[in-house]
């Protein structure tokens, strides 16, 4: 937890002199909820029979972000994003002859470039109306909590982060947005309970609050 919170704190200290020294700045800062997150685990032969998987719904994560977009033009934004989401445990904590019967708990670290377009609209509450594509690195961290192994936390390499959604804002300030993302990632083996690596997927809707600086 704290090495992905550094991650965050690292990247956003780098890019903000970048940033700054072109003008035409926008900062973002929010605060998102996940309503429909799943971690899916594919072993390939070694847990299940070949094209099937096991699944397993989160809870819904709080997470954090701040997000920095220079404007290439008045209708198209590019920039850099980090985003926290705090762990959060399996719901269905029984899959039928899962891996891992009891509780699982993970959580991610993503940073990603954006580009965001974006339509002004003439209303006296929203400002615009916009889309946003992301791709970056995703890193992850995963817990087993079992009565039948006493396992260590799950070596998880980094891997592909993609997200895609969409939002409004409101009175030039706040926004409020929905993106849906997935992580890519690959668990290590952990013998003798896990005998081979594990294709690992994290994919999450959220629904993100925050607040537009303009620098």
């Amino acid at each position: 937890m704290k090495k992905g919170l550094f991650a965050v704190l690292l990247a956003v200290a780098m890019a903000v002199p970048a940033f700054a020294a072109k003008g035409d700045m926008s900062v973002n800062a929010k605060l998102g909820l996940g309503i429909n997150n799943s971690v899916s685990l594919d072993g390939s032969d070694v847990l299940a029979p070949k094209n099937q998987y096991y699944k397993y719904d989160m809870e819904m994560p709080v997470s954090i972000g701040a997000e920095f977009f220079y404007g290439l033009m008045d209708n198209l934004s590019v920039g850099l994003g980090v985003n926290y989401g705090f762990d959060s445990k399996s719901k269905n904590n029984n899959v039928a002859h899962a891996p891992f019967e009891n509780q699982l708990k993970a959580g991610t670290t993503n940073i990603y470039l954006a580009v965001k377009p974006e339509a002004k609209i003439d209303s006296k509450i929203f400002s615009s109306i916009y889309l946003v594509g992301q791709i970056g690195l995703a890193m992850a961290r995963a817990e087993i909590e079992s009565d039948d192994w006493d396992f260590p936390s799950l070596d998880v390499n980094s891997g592909l982060y993609l997200g895609f959604g969409i939002g409004t804002t409101i009175m030039d300030c706040v926004f409020v947005e929905i993106v849906c993302s997935s992580a890519n990632l690959t668990a290590k083996k952990i013998p003798p309970a896990v005998p081979a690596d594990l294709d690992v997927q994290y994919t999450a809707t959220t629904i993100n609050v925050g607040y537009k600086f303009a620098l």
